[in-house]
Parts: C-alpha cells; structure tokens; sequence
C-alpha cells in the first residue's frame, strides 16, 4: 500500500507564518504612521502565506481534515490522525 505523505516544509512555513503575523502585529502597534502601512502589508503577505500553508496541509487521502499543530520537526513523538477518514498524517521525511 502506497504511504501518502505531507511535506515538512509546509508545517515549518505555518509556524514562521504565525510568529511572523504576531511580530509584524506587535510592531504595527508600536511603529510610527509612515511605517505602519509598510507593517500592514507584511502582515496580509504573512496572513495570506499562513492560509496556503494551511491547504497545502489537508489529508493526501480524503483532503479534508488538517494537522492541529503541524509538527516543525521530525521525531516530534506525536501521532497526529485526519479527523475526516482516520489515517495517521505521515511527512515526507519520516519514511
């Protein structure tokens, strides 16, 4: 039986997309008018990278179900399964 997989580097973008959401957040709140347009924009680019991440992490078998936290690296020891047709999600580089 084939094993299909996810790739890991979409479960690394999620997580660089989030932190990137909450400093781009933070420095938008605190950075000077001219420069808040500049912030906002990095934040919709973040926001929009996080919402590609996330279709890209759908079940390789049914397509709907998603990992709730993608693992950023391997050996992370948790088993996560598709709450749609119940098969494990398996990365590419755990094979």
């Amino acid at each position: 039986m084939e094993v299909r997989t996810l790739k890991r580097k979409w479960a690394r973008a999620y997580w660089i997309f989030l932190w990137g959401i909450l400093l781009l957040g933070f420095l938008g709140a605190t950075l000077p008018g001219g420069v808040k347009l500049l912030a906002f924009a990095a934040l919709v680019l973040c926001g929009a990278g996080m919402i590609l991440s996330i279709l890209k992490l759908r079940c390789p078998y049914c397509g709907k179900g998603a990992p709730r936290a993608p693992a950023f690296s391997p050996g992370s020891g948790k088993t996560q399964y598709c709450s749609g047709c119940g098969k494990p999600f398996v990365y590419d580089d755990e094979i």
